[in-house]
């Protein structure tokens, strides 16, 4: 925060690709206050996705309402928009003019979203991309509110190749610029094993067992 405290929590993030979509489970592992709560999400192709978060103190998943998407995600710097996949047929994409960024050559794109529905519910009026010319990554984010306020930036740095032609980046920062207020994801570790994530893992009655502490 904007004094300087900070607090450190441990994050696994499962994903699956499926037929139709993709589905993702992030489950906090520690500190012991939050520890079982998890977000489960499954993203469809054609059709809104569907989010769910459980908290073990309730023990039951509560289900996110698309209007309820720009809401901070556990007190982050993210909201649980920010979580979702992006239905790009329902946004306009702008090119804007190349800029470099650390010495380094990126393609600038402006997103704006054009669906009535998607207008009305989300938090954002556009967003602003830089992609690296290099290995076509997202590098950095600008968010702007409703009332084009430049409000958030998110930056992703140390990337690495992870298999084949694909990259990730193991460090990823979201700055408030409003609240002085940051949240900064390090990867320690991800294996591309497809055994490690099997289909039952992102059924509720799954998450509610507490199977998916393991």
């Amino acid at each position: 925060d904007r004094g300087g405290e900070t607090e450190e929590r441990e994050v696994r993030r499962y994903t699956r690709e499926v037929d139709g979509g993709t589905n993702y489970l992030l489950v906090f592992h520690s500190p012991s206050g939050i520890r079982g709560s998890a977000l489960l999400t499954h993203q469809h192709d054609n059709t809104a996705d569907d989010q769910w978060l459980y908290l073990p103190a309730v023990g039951q998943m509560k289900r996110i309402a698309e209007g309820g998407r720009r809401n901070a995600f556990m007190g982050t710097d993210y909201t649980y928009e920010d979580l979702i996949s992006e239905p790009k047929d329902k946004f306009a994409y702008t090119r804007l003019d190349d800029e470099d960024l650390d010495g380094k050559a990126h393609f600038v794109v402006e997103a704006v979203p054009t669906d009535p529905e998607i207008k009305a519910e989300s938090g954002y009026s556009k967003r602003r991309l830089w992609i690296s010319q290099d290995h076509y990554m997202i590098t950095r984010v600008d968010y702007w509110d409703r009332r084009e306020r430049l409000i958030k930036r998110q930056t992703n740095s140390e990337l690495v190749q992870v298999e084949g032609d694909a990259w990730r980046a193991n460090r990823s920062r979201m700055e408030n610029l409003r609240r002085k207020h940051a949240t900064e994801t390090v990867t320690l570790e991800r294996t591309f094993d497809e055994d490690a994530v099997p289909s039952r893992m992102f059924q509720q009655r799954f998450v509610t067992s507490g199977r998916h502490l393991r």
